[in-house]
């Protein structure tokens, strides 16, 4: 069970399960494990085993955690995300190319920015349904 390790100044600002989508070629909506410190965005991925993880027993569920993928967010792009027809996304990308996307952009935008604001994080706005965070 693959598990993540805080550094020395990190501050967990929130820890949690948040739906989104994950897969291969092919992605699918799963709930899995995120999360925000003050410098980074923690997210588990689930890869291959997406398809099969909403079928899976809860026992099953439990030992199938994900990678943890960590994002620095300090320069993360936070926009509306698109997969096929689904334009209902919010994406965050890493300054390195590695994107995340959640489900329900507007309820997800307002839930990040009321995390990092509360933790005096600023999320700038670059351009119509764009942001970039500022640690």
């Amino acid at each position: 069970m693959a598990k993540h390790q805080l550094q020395p100044d990190e501050k967990v600002l929130w820890e949690g399960r948040y739906y989104g989508l994950q897969g291969g070629k092919v992605k699918f909506p799963v709930s899995t494990k995120n999360v925000i410190t003050n410098r980074r965005l923690i997210h588990y991925h689930l890869g291959k085993m997406a398809p099969f993880y909403n079928g899976l027993g809860i026992l099953l569920r439990l030992l199938v955690n994900g990678k943890p993928m960590s994002m620095q967010l300090d320069g993360m792009k936070v926009s509306r995300g698109k997969y096929v027809k689904n334009k209902k996304l919010l994406s965050l990308k890493s300054v390195d190319g590695a994107e995340v996307l959640l489900s329900n952009f507007d309820k997800t935008l307002n839930w990040l920015r009321n995390i990092l604001e509360t933790n005096g994080i600023s999320l700038t706005p670059t351009g119509e349904e764009e942001w970039r965070i500022k640690a």
